[in-house]
């Protein structure tokens, strides 16, 4: 079969590397990026790996690649995305709907409500001056402050338990931000967090996963917010109340849609019910790898093709796949990876390119693989995946060592029982 992998931030490669070990001919089809101080570092990544082009270059070509699946990494390029269904091209993932729900929260949560999905209560507010007098009058309530437009890290979550202390806390970090996004400030809520994904086909729910993941960069839950440091994902009935409460409620609106592809919701399991976090139905973030690479039984071409063609069939194993981020402590490029080959095939690139038979990192991303591995339980995917990672080496290497511990705030192992317990799972 014939692939193209539109990519902005080239989280698809792995994908494009996998289906080219499969014998699939691949295109890397790159966006670009807008940031000229890493212009350089940008054109890099996939060099030497699989074939690339700007995705301008392979829009004027589409003609030529007219029996290909195209698959879109993130939500990003909407327009090209648009054009390529409307002239009946076969596209997987991204679209003017993912973007939009991904990317602006008031769509989201007017769309998610007529459901009856639920946000915690929440804040608008244009500056950090205006947002104090309501922090005081509402003292005893803890939030977390969220800006509209900035980098994962930004979002700030106060680090004390109690709430009026928890409150303070924000109070002092207004005062010292230069942000000038506008933000909300959402009510903590005490609970369960975690992540449902279905998978639709033409507006029928095929599949069902859930992913609980830790986003604290450093281990016990320490350092910035980013993407995701490691992740566990399983499949989970369609039928069970996590569905049911969640991503069920919307089954309507992608039956009218006909829609395909992923429909995902974040939120958490309290005892006053359900709060809505947010909705990222995009393609490539680590809970795909892990899935597609741990648990999925068929070969990943098949999967994308069936996917698009109606026909597919969720052919996943029980048990747990275990993902875990390696970044460099400080990006640079042309610092070389190494790993025994027999893990080759359990490694994700991100931010790697080949030059005289050495594969080298590219140094445009933070995040440079992510290794795989699965497990029966928790706590032994987890020591699977560690034990691969501790086997990768490059300058640098950073990673959680503490995916199967119980003794800190995110511990997925602790999550899971409280789901199990709940009834949710």
């Amino acid at each position: 079969m014939r692939f193209i992998v539109a990519t902005l931030h080239f989280a698809g490669l792995g994908f494009a590397l996998r289906l080219q070990d499969e014998g699939h001919e691949v295109l890397l089809a790159f966006a670009g990026t807008t940031d000229r101080r890493l212009e350089d570092r940008y054109r890099m990544v996939g060099q030497g790996l699989v074939p690339r082009m700007p995705l301008e270059d392979a829009m004027a070509k589409r003609g030529g690649w007219r029996d290909a699946i195209w698959i879109w990494d993130e939500n990003h390029s909407v327009r090209e995305n648009e054009q390529l269904r409307a002239e009946g091209f076969r596209v997987f993932g991204g679209g003017s709907y993912a973007d939009q729900m991904e990317h602006d929260r008031d769509a989201c949560l007017s769309f998610v409500e007529r459901y009856g999905l639920t946000p915690p209560p929440s804040f608008a507010f244009e500056n950090a001056t205006s947002a104090l007098p309501f922090l005081e009058e509402h003292a005893d309530t803890a939030y977390v402050y969220k800006p509209d437009r900035g980098e994962n890290y930004e979002t700030f979550l106060p680090q004390s338990d109690a709430p009026a202390e928890a409150n303070l806390e924000l109070r002092q970090h207004l005062r010292s931000i230069r942000n000038p996004s506008p933000f909300v400030l959402q009510e903590m809520k005490d609970g369960i967090e975690t992540n449902v994904e279905v998978w639709f086909v033409r507006g029928e729910p095929r599949f069902a996963f859930m992913a609980i993941e830790s986003k604290k960069k450093l281990a016990g839950d320490l350092g910035d917010l980013i993407g995701c440091a490691f992740d566990f994902a399983f499949a989970i009935p369609i039928e069970s109340r996590a569905v049911a409460e969640s991503v069920g409620r919307l089954f309507p609106a992608y039956a009218e849609m006909k829609y395909t592809g992923f429909g995902d919701a974040n939120f958490i399991a309290a005892r006053d019910g359900v709060w809505f976090f947010e909705k990222c139905e995009r393609f490539g973030y680590n809970a795909h790898p892990n899935l597609l690479w741990n648990l999925n039984r068929d070969p990943l071409g098949e999967t994308f093709a069936s996917l698009v063609d109606g026909t597919f069939t969720p052919n996943f194993a029980p048990g747990f796949g275990a993902s875990c981020t390696m970044y460099m402590d400080h990006r640079a490029p042309g610092k070389v990876i190494q790993f025994p080959e027999s893990i080759a095939r359990d490694l994700y690139f991100y931010d790697v390119y080949t030059e005289d038979e050495l594969l080298l990192t590219a140094g445009y991303y933070d995040d440079v693989l992510v290794a795989n591995a699965f497990g029966y339980t928790i706590p032994t995917a987890w020591e699977a995946v560690l034990a691969k990672a501790q086997t990768v080496k490059f300058p640098g290497r950073s990673f959680r060592i503490d995916g199967g511990g119980t003794s800190y705030p995110s511990s997925p192992l602790r999550r899971y029982e409280a789901l199990q317990a709940m009834g949710y799972l």
